[in-house]
């Protein structure tokens, strides 16, 4: 039985000594394993081919694009596959945390490393002994782990000054006083109402709108599912009606409820609250929204249906009831 040609660039004669009889070794022991390709590949290749091959048919595609080009970028993708060990995916860690990167979006490049390089061996026969981008050989940075909390916080009287307004009243007037009141105030109101997710609510059409019902059908930015794949009806508040009756589009109740691209959302958001409301994003509003759900819908079961969690674990880390309330339920 013939096996493939091996061949390897080496700095010494002594490391291709070396490597050549750990070749014969593996031939002679019936554990060859053909490393053309890892050879000939370096970890930019596969990460392109991933992006031109599978990242598009992913959910969250356009994201992971993004975190990608960032790899990318990197003198990590240069490094032939073969050449690759955990000491490279250590200091591109470092270097990461070092431009300022925040400990989860580090540890979701590293994951996508590890995911690449798993689909690679799995599927084009680039053979590596180990996944060296693996948590088990690459540690993760701390921190990564900490849930956000951040919620509206009520009205408050600090001492010697001014009555606190309550923040979410702060909100919607900086959004009602704002170029696009029209659509950012029944949007915030909705996602307050709902738990929806920017993307979701981006991508609602007039068709997902039941208000005899009072039922929103979540599809999805590709119109197949939400960003976990799945296709669900939230019930809507009176609140929520009353902000989809006040949409521009109301009287013709064609296309998307919200014609804006969910970036052009999130920066609007912050554009206008950020000189009112310190660290708030439009994402928080999912934590709120979540938390407000969870007096109504006791049965997490019931939650999740309506917030699209698929696991209590994922739901935990939206739900943030504060000492207060829960002591009233004690009364």
């Amino acid at each position: 039985m013939g096996f493939p040609a091996q061949s390897k660039t080496f700095e010494t004669r002594t490391d291709a000594k070396r490597w050549a009889a750990d070749m014969e070794s593996e031939i002679s022991r019936g554990v060859f394993v053909d490393r053309a390709e890892a050879e000939r590949n370096t970890l930019g290749d596969l990460i392109r081919r991933y992006q031109a091959e599978i990242t598009p048919a992913k959910l969250g595609g356009d994201k992971e694009k993004g975190h990608l080009a960032v790899i990318l970028d990197d003198q990590i993708s240069q490094l032939r596959m073969t050449m690759l060990a955990s000491r490279d995916v250590a200091a591109f860690r470092e270097r990461m945390a070092a431009n300022g990167y925040a400990p989860a979006t580090i540890v979701r490049r590293l994951n996508l490393i590890a995911t690449i390089i798993n689909h690679a061996r799995a599927e084009w026969s680039v053979h590596v002994v180990d996944n060296v981008a693996s948590s088990k050989l690459t540690a993760r940075p701390k921190g990564a782990d900490r849930k956000r909390e951040r919620r509206l916080q009520p009205a408050r009287v600090i001492a010697g000054q001014e009555d606190c307004p309550a923040e979410e009243e702060t909100l919607f007037k900086a959004l009602a006083a704002g170029r696009h009141a029209a659509l950012m105030v029944p949007l915030t109101r909705l996602a307050l109402e709902t738990a929806a997710r920017q993307g979701e609510l981006c991508s609602l059409e007039w068709r997902d709108i039941d208000l005899d019902k009072r039922v929103m059908t979540i599809r999805g930015l590709g119109g197949e599912g939400s960003k976990n794949g799945e296709v669900r009806r939230v019930p809507l508040s009176t609140a929520a009606v009353e902000a989809i009756r006040s949409l521009p589009g109301y009287e013709v109740k064609a296309g998307r409820l919200f014609p804006v691209d969910q970036n052009a959302l999130k920066i609007t958001f912050a554009r206008v609250v950020r000189r009112k409301i310190p660290n708030l994003t439009f994402h928080d509003l999912r934590h709120e929204a979540t938390s407000r759900l969870a007096r109504v819908y006791t049965n997490p079961l019931e939650l999740m249906r309506v917030t699209g969690h698929k696991t209590l674990s994922m739901l935990s880390r939206y739900y943030h009831a504060d000492a207060e309330e829960l002591a009233r339920r004690l009364a």
